[in-house]
């Protein structure tokens, strides 16, 4: 966990504190949805969210899957329109990019993803760079613009989510409204919105002659892959991911 009060030059005017937000916000520095702990201006009617990532983020990084330096920018300095390699979505704002010709550009939170995500109940997903089979959510190995992007994989190679389709499954929602933003959200709208997130389409069963003891399985630990994703990308929004995985888990 980061400090919890910072100053930061995309916003110097005003001190940032580290918060927890009980609804989602959009990120003045990358331009991305944020659902977890982020840094908020210390004025109420100010409204600017930068993801702990965007704040921290340091001039120089590297990740095994770029295998070259990366540099931090503001903006993508390359001109046209820009996709993340890691969740597939438009680059806006803050960037890690390579110096090849033909760049790789990262978000700075896509940039931080953990490589492992561990249930309680030993349930364990792993990043890979690319998909040993086809996505459970779009049937394809690359993602809906043609970018191969990283994705989560089940240690049992079951389940494999497109980092990008778990993300824009919770942008679409986001987009049309499903999450409220009047400031007077509570558990239960909150726990509605992101269940309401997971169209039947993402659980569907490898094979319709399962049992039925075997589909409920099934479905139960697709949805907790789904759920650990989403804790991933957006980080832990507190009472809002424990509520949904509780309720997820007891179907």
């Amino acid at each position: 966990m980061g400090l919890t009060k910072i100053k930061h030059s995309s916003h110097s005017e005003h001190f940032l504190l580290l918060k927890y937000p009980r609804e989602p916000y959009e990120c003045n520095g990358c331009k991305g949805l944020g659902l977890g702990p982020c840094y908020e201006c210390e004025h109420e009617d100010c409204s600017f969210y930068l993801h702990e990532e965007c704040a921290n983020a340091t001039p120089s990084a590297f990740h095994s899957f770029s295998k070259c330096s990366l540099r931090f920018h503001s903006r993508a300095p390359q001109g046209g329109r820009r996709f993340c390699d890691a969740c597939g979505q438009d680059v806006l704002g803050f960037v890690y990019q390579c110096n090849k010709i033909d760049p790789h550009d990262y978000h700075p939170s896509c940039l931080k993803l953990q490589r492992t995500l561990t249930a309680e109940d030993g349930t364990g997903l792993h990043l890979r760079e690319k998909l040993p089979s086809k996505c459970l959510n779009c049937g394809n190995r690359k993602t809906s613009n043609g970018i191969k992007g990283w994705s989560y994989v089940s240690s049992c190679g079951q389940y494999c989510y497109h980092v990008a389709c778990v993300k824009d499954m919770i942008l679409e929602k986001w987009k049309k409204g499903y999450f409220l933003q009047d400031g007077n959200l509570n558990e239960t709208d909150n726990y509605l919105a992101l269940q309401s997130a997971i169209p039947s389409r993402e659980l569907e069963l490898p094979s319709r002659k399962s049992s039925s003891k075997a589909k409920k399985t099934w479905i139960r630990k697709a949805k907790k892959a789904i759920m650990l994703i989403i804790s991933a990308l957006f980080g832990d929004p507190t009472t809002l991911i424990s509520l949904l995985v509780q309720q997820l888990l007891s179907d």
